[in-house]
């Protein structure tokens, strides 16, 4: 499949399925369309920072949410694994708005995420991160403080 694509200047692309690195269902109405383009365009542009403090995700409840990743696959026997939906949901204790479902995506995919998760792709499209292993978690810490050593993650 291929699909007709606009960016923020008004340019047509036309791009293979493949290409797609993430999708969402926009609204119904033109003029809630175009707020989440606008949304979604300056999304696109933050840093890791700034989409940490649009979220308000601290090093800390990022990593409570993998322990927690981590204790419902224990008692499920399933793969740890969370999705950006899930994530908000988590922490903010409500669903996830689409461009929550963004900056969440976003964020995930951070070297300070990758410290606790993994993505896990299908189709080739990251569709959720798979929390790793203690020994592991343990290990990317030190390396991620090694070369982040003023973030809130290494100040334990």
């Amino acid at each position: 499949a291929r699909y007709v694509v606009v960016d923020d200047e008004g340019h047509q692309f036309n791009i293979a399925d493949k290409a797609v690195h993430f999708s969402m269902n926009p609204p119904n109405s033109p003029n809630a369309a175009d707020k989440l383009f606008g949304e979604f365009c300056e999304a696109q542009k933050a840093t890791e920072e700034d989409i940490q403090k649009e979220l308000e995700i601290s090093p800390e409840l990022l990593e409570l949410a993998w322990e927690e990743a981590l204790e419902s696959a224990e008692i499920d026997g399933a793969t740890a694994t969370l999705t950006p939906s899930n994530l908000v949901e988590l922490v903010h204790s409500h669903a996830a708005s689409q461009i929550e479902k963004y900056k969440a995506w976003k964020f995930l995919q951070s070297s300070l995420a990758h410290v606790f998760f993994k993505e896990i792709k299908d189709h080739g499209r990251i569709a959720s991160f798979k929390a790793k292993a203690r020994k592991a978690v343990d290990a990317a810490k030190q390396a991620f403080c090694n070369d982040h050593e003023d973030s809130d993650l290494c100040l334990v």
